[in-house]
């Protein structure tokens, strides 16, 4: 680890609240610690622009990372982010005005006289979320340095839906976890302090702010359950531009993060390009790392490496120092087992893991059972399997596996007790492959190739991959949604019922390793109610084999294994 210098015994650290002017005539409040016994070497500034200001009274800015860093030469500050707190305006969702309100107060820190015009934004959830808004204006803000989000979001759309698919935590609307941002704004973190710089009082100010903001945008779209990926989402996409990024990053997230889904951050990571410092251009970041722990939403910078990591990362590109961080491994990550058991970190060149390639089982039909005339599934609670195969049916022999969807389903009660009515071979399918030779690692996301018909156009497809110990008992390892109108992209809803279509489904990511003798099960459903809205109810029939009016053979489960190759003992 880089050794940070000390701060003289004498300094005397300072507190000031600076009002930086911004678009449509809002004002940003900043918050900067320092100490001025470093003034004369400049410092540069570590920021974190956020909405959670007014749960950290009274001074935001005196938190840990000032702690760290102040007493080693780092400024430190914290802005509330546009109609929040302290800063005028009307909060903006992620927007084009909050954006810009975040460059303008990049721009500001770094023109400070006592300022070596190097900045940096880092911190977690929404505050991680807008060091990567400012970055992706690339080369118009070139004073921002570095961006380290934790557990940030890279794209609004993916916070809010699946594929199409509402998300949410469980059945009430106020804790869903597409809802719950635009709800905190509107009840608590927006509440503006009464010392505002305008020299309004408490209730004039709500007052005016209510009557400014009465029509904002987020409010429409922020609650709304239509899943056009329209243009409200693709202003707030900040992976659209990673190409024009050119801050260094250090991003980490957890692989249990189901808050921030994990794709957020590792989507991010292989978006962005770095720069090829042999060629005469720019054409990306000067370096990239991501840190991946298998914490949830707050545990993404568990790990005893982490400090070192964000010391060296800071010091590198605040200040210049040359400690080789940019010549290192870019990828540390977690692995995970069925046990729970987490791995030790590994250091790798790529994510995904250096080796990954797919491999695919295939759907297979293994009973014959018509109760329904003209659906092909189990009776209720008989718990019958499909297989997971590495050869596909070709035939049109035992070629549907269906079930039926009363918008009830979750992956918990399926997974507990297969032979509830409830389970699986009525409100959902199972399949399950032959117990692995050897242990088998996968590295990134799963993808469910199916081949579907639905009775009821905007019916939804939830599949869980599981892994399955010898003695039956599954646990999930991850889970994939679609909205299945939305199959063929996101721009607007292309509905279908009663003909077989295409509709596949990527999974989240999950670094996780079956080991010998486990089986790799897949759970096909279309509710998952612990989380995401239902679709539409009726029968969903998913293709084993081959189906008129389609050219693929039948419905697939790819998954990225390290190395390759899928290894089974035989039956």
């Amino acid at each position: 680890a880089v050794a940070l210098p000390a701060s003289p015994a004498a300094a005397d650290e300072t507190y000031q609240v600076h009002h930086v002017p911004t678009v449509g005539g809002a004002v940003i409040r900043v918050e900067i610690k320092r100490d001025p016994a470093f003034d004369a070497e400049k410092q540069p500034v570590i920021l974190t622009y956020s909405p959670y200001n007014s749960l950290s009274e009274p001074q935001p800015a005196s938190d840990s990372v000032a702690r760290r860093y102040v007493p080693r030469g780092y400024a430190r500050a914290v802005a509330d982010v546009l109609g929040t707190r302290g800063s005028t305006g009307c909060w903006d969702y992620g927007g084009a005005s909050e954006q810009q309100s975040g460059v303008d107060v990049v721009k500001y820190l770094a023109r400070q006289p006592w300022s070596n015009g190097s900045v940096a934004m880092m911190g977690g959830s929404y505050n991680g979320t807008t060091a990567t808004m400012v970055a992706a204006r690339g080369g118009d803000v070139p004073e921002l340095k570095g961006i380290v989000p934790i557990a940030g979001i890279s794209r609004w759309y993916g916070y809010a839906y699946g594929n199409g698919a509402r998300y949410f935590l469980n059945s009430q609307v106020a804790t869903d976890e597409g809802f719950d941002t635009p709800l905190a704004f509107d009840f608590g973190f927006a509440k503006t302090v009464a010392a505002d710089p305008m020299g309004q009082t408490f209730a004039d100010t709500l007052r005016d702010r209510a009557a400014e903001c009465g029509a904002v945008e987020h409010t429409e779209e922020g609650y709304s359950r239509n899943p056009d990926y329209d243009a409200f989402w693709l202003e707030r996409d900040y992976r659209k531009d990673a190409a024009e990024m050119r801050a260094a990053v250090l991003l980490a997230h957890g692989w249990q993060d189901y808050n921030v889904k994990q794709q957020e951050g590792t989507a991010l990571f292989e978006a962005i390009p770095v720069d090829d410092p042999a060629t005469a251009g720019v054409e990306g970041v000067p370096f990239k790392r991501m840190y991946l722990t298998q914490g949830s939403h707050s545990g993404g910078t568990r790990g005893e490496q982490w400090q070192p990591l964000l010391d060296r990362f800071l010091a590198k590109t605040l200040k210049g120092v040359d400690n080789g961080i940019e010549t290192e491994a870019p990828v540390l990550t977690q692995g995970r087992t069925f046990d729970g058991q987490q791995a030790e970190f590994r250091s790798e060149a790529t994510y995904p893991a250096p080796g990954t390639s797919n491999a695919n089982l295939w759907l297979r039909r293994t009973f014959d059972t018509d109760e329904i005339p003209g659906v092909t599934l189990p009776p209720p609670g008989t718990g019958e399997t499909g297989a997971l195969s590495t050869k596909p049916n070709n035939t049109t022999k035992d070629n549907v596996f269906s079930y039926i969807d009363t918008g009830l389903a979750t992956e918990e009660v399926s997974n507990r007790d297969p032979l509830n009515e409830f389970g699986h071979g009525y409100y959902s399918l199972y399949y399950k492959s032959l117990p692995l030779a050897v242990d088998t690692r996968i590295s990134g996301s799963a993808v469910l190739d199916a081949v579907v018909r639905n009775s009821t156009a905007g019916q939804h497809l939830t599949p869980v991959l599981l892994d399955v110990a010898p003695d039956g008992t599954a646990k999930t390892v991850e889970r994939g949604f679609l909205h299945s109108s939305y199959r063929n992209g996101l721009a607007k809803a292309e509905p279908s019922a009663g003909q077989w279509v295409d509709a596949d489904v990527e999974l989240l990511p999950q670094d996780y390793t079956f080991k010998a003798g486990h089986r790799i099960g897949l759970l096909v459903q279309s509710s998952n109610t612990v989380w995401a809205v239902p679709g539409a109810v009726g029968t969903m029939n998913i293709a084993n084999g081959r189906v008129p009016d389609v050219t693929r053979v039948g419905s697939k489960l790819t998954l990225p294994v390290v190395g390759g190759k899928l290894s089974f003992t035989k039956p």
